[in-house]
């Protein structure tokens, strides 16, 4: 079933976002899994997004740019605003070629999409044609009307001819005559009231809700039926309320794509790899288990496909516990393991790239916090960093967050040469290919915290080549790779190399990662004290 959403509700005031950064129109981070609103998208299929002409007296240029501070990829646009200040008129099929060309520049200067379009009554005639014509032309999905139009079979051909739907904003007893009408499916109603999703689904292309006090009974019915909406639209002011009554929706979301999951198969591997892997693998553990070990691996991806060195990194665990016997691995995504008690049969937990909004459920994130902080281990490479990011404890936990990246090269430096987890590579350093992220310096990334092993020599390195990565640049060019940390009575442990193959097709690296598993279940002893200050 598909229909739009259009939710205007009211609320406390939403912050915005960090100043943009000079020469980038848009200033949204590069994640969609930062909140539950911007990660709707992937995991339900609800786009959701803000009506500019709620952001107070601005133009629509103006409230676009508030739209995109707010995190947001979708706006709607509406016929009753003007434009902006060098075109003063109305946002509307009037505006002239070059006119809806700056429109589209803006958008697009701005990474965000119109899919819904706002107004007072569809006119007739020649007016008509030309209002589809301009929403077609704007990306529009939806057109959202308050007055009742004339001429419906006209109007029904005009929409199947753009693809464009036509939501009526009333409840008015004529309005409901179009579910006994002929008509497409894309001529619709928006329904005001959580009960109206099932009576009127077979006609409803939105939803108007006044009230945030219905607001989780309507999110959880929609997620009930599976109903798959084009668009929600919140009022700025409602952002936090929203973010705050789906996340028992996508908890259950993450629980029903978590149970499809399997842990990936290294047998799918080229014959190629799989001997490199193994013979880098190490033959012998930096040190001896002080009893036996048992180690979790997930490799869960939510809203993300997943690396392909996923399986590298699951057959490496697997020879790193078969040739040293320092531990058994476990791989499972089952999130039940993650809750007290069943989680306390493991001495650290492996994030092996997982991706996403893994950890949504609070007795999960209960769980897995006072794990860490009692006494166990938590480690992870690359795209573990990309978990949970809507989850600032756990960013912290980790010691890092997203941040700008793509597959270049550089000279990697050791920054503790004397760390035993360090003790397989070359003091001078190393070149080496990778996709390395540049973590935000406003994110959890830092020196104060952790106890940086091996980060970007800069000196070395030429980052730019031609390509300046936006807002890819710390101002402290400071761009660690590989960390460790206490946190409480427990031990983290995080790689952000792993893009490409050679972290486990070469040996020194491979000896890096089992090192720091063997540092998260507590028999490799390592000065985790933070960086910045062993510096005299």
């Amino acid at each position: 079933m598909r229909f739009a959403l259009l939710l205007l509700l009211t609320g406390a005031t939403a912050a915005f976002a960090q100043p943009p950064a000079p020469g980038s129109a848009s200033v949204r981070l590069q994640a969609s899994w930062g909140q539950f609103r911007t990660a709707a998208v992937d995991l339900l299929g609800w786009q959701v997004s803000v009506p500019a002409i709620s952001l107070g007296r601005m133009t629509f240029f103006e409230a676009a740019a508030k739209v995109d501070e707010l995190g947001l990829a979708f706006v709607e646009g509406s016929s009753a605003q003007r434009t902006s200040f060098e075109i003063a008129k109305p946002l509307d099929s009037n505006l002239t070629p070059d006119e809806l060309t700056s429109v589209k520049n803006r958008l697009r200067a701005l990474s965000l999409r119109m899919p819904v379009y706002h107004v007072e009554s569809i006119p007739a005639g020649e007016a008509r044609r030309k209002l589809f014509e301009f929403a077609k032309d704007l990306g529009v999905q939806t057109i959202i009307a308050n007055a009742e139009p004339t001429a419906l079979e006209d109007l029904d051909k005009l929409a199947n001819e753009f693809a464009v739907n036509v939501a009526l904003q009333t409840r008015a007893p004529k309005a409901l005559q179009l579910l006994l009408q002929p008509l497409s499916k894309r001529i619709g109603l928006s329904a005001e009231h959580p009960e109206d999703l099932a009576q009127f689904q077979g006609r409803l292309l939105a939803v108007h809700l006044r009230s945030i006090l219905t607001l989780p009974k309507l999110l959880r019915e929609m997620y009930k039926l599976e109903l798959k909406p084009l668009f929600i639209t919140v009022a700025p002011s409602s952002l936090d309320s929203f973010e705050k009554a789906l996340h028992p929706v996508m908890t259950d979301r993450v629980y029903a794509i978590a149970r499809t999951m399997p842990i990936r198969s290294p047998e799918k591997l080229s014959p190629e790899i799989r001997q490199q892997i193994e013979a880098a693998a190490p033959k012998q553990a930096p040190a001896k288990p002080a009893k036996p070990r048992k180690l979790l691996v997930l490799d869960l991806n939510i809203g993300w496909p997943g690396h392909a060195t996923i399986l590298n990194g699951n057959l490496a665990l697997e020879l790193m516990a078969k040739n040293t016997a320092a531990f058994e691995p476990v791989f499972s995504n089952d999130l039940e393991n993650l809750k007290y008690p069943k989680i306390r049969q493991f001495d650290a937990i492996f994030l092996n790239s997982t991706v996403g909004q893994v950890f949504v459920d609070p007795e999960i994130r209960k769980s897995l916090l006072r794990f860490v902080r009692e006494g166990r281990g938590l480690g992870g490479v690359h795209g573990a960093s990309y978990t949970s990011l809507d989850w600032p404890e756990f960013t912290e936990m980790l010691g890092a967050g997203e941040g700008p990246h793509r597959v270049e090269q550089a000279t990697l430096k050791l920054d503790d040469p004397s760390s035993p987890l360090t003790a397989s590579f070359d003091r001078a350093g190393f070149p080496w290919e990778d996709e390395f992220y540049r973590f935000y310096a406003t994110g959890p990334y830092s020196r104060e915290r952790l106890h940086v092993l091996l980060s970007i020599d800069m000196d070395k390195s030429d980052l730019v080549r031609g390509r300046p990565l936006p807002r890819g640049n710390r101002p402290d060019n400071d761009y660690g790779l590989s960390w460790i940390r206490s946190y409480g009575k427990g031990r983290v442990f995080f790689c952000a190399l792993g893009h490409t193959p050679a972290l486990f097709t070469t040996p020194a690296t491979s000896q890096h990662i089992l090192a720091g598993i063997q540092f998260i279940l507590g028999d490799l002893a390592a000065d985790a004290t933070p960086s910045a200050k062993l510096i005299k």
